[in-house]
């Protein structure tokens, strides 16, 4: 396979994917267009330069986490509540309006908890990581996320009065 061939289909594979994660990182949506392209140019230079990927998915979201901590340190991130742009990721989903106010509830009820609950919780139930893929890109253990991420969870629930 060459070098072009594997770009592609792990592009097309995670491009959707690196942008919710940035979107959720940074709240906004033009800048996390523009970390999603930043992360695959970054990626298409791993693979050019011939570095060994065993894993591309957790190298994506690992260059992405980066990007977001420069970026916070660079600059005061603006909260969710004040950036309607990323409302857009659930009212692309053709739901009904039960549903989709439900998902707005939780995602609302998310956007106000702690930080390190925010995170675990996106990218476990949105992005669908795995403990272990979280705590590589949190440089935690898989069992510390574990932790937080049950505690988190039962915090959310009792937010949600679930």
């Amino acid at each position: 396979m060459d070098l072009e061939h594997k770009f592609m289909e792990t592009f097309q594979e995670y491009a959707d994917a690196i942008f919710r994660f940035c979107l959720v990182k940074v709240s906004n949506k033009q800048l996390a267009e523009d970390m999603t392209q930043e992360v695959f140019m970054r990626y298409w230079q791993y693979v050019r330069e011939g570095k060994e990927i065993t894993n591309a998915r957790s190298l994506l979201y690992t260059i992405a986490n980066n990007l977001a901590k420069d970026w916070y340190k660079k600059k005061k991130p603006i909260p969710l509540e004040e950036d309607n742009e990323h409302s857009g990721v659930l009212t692309a989903r053709e739901s009904s309006a039960e549903t989709l106010a439900a998902y707005q509830e939780v995602i609302d009820t998310i956007s106000d908890m702690e930080p390190t609950d925010r995170e675990v919780l996106l990218l476990s139930y949105v992005e669908g990581l795995e403990p272990k893929e979280i705590a590589l890109l949190s440089n935690e253990t898989a069992n510390v996320i574990s932790v937080r991420l049950h505690r988190a969870t039962a915090r959310l629930k009792q937010k949600l009065h679930v």
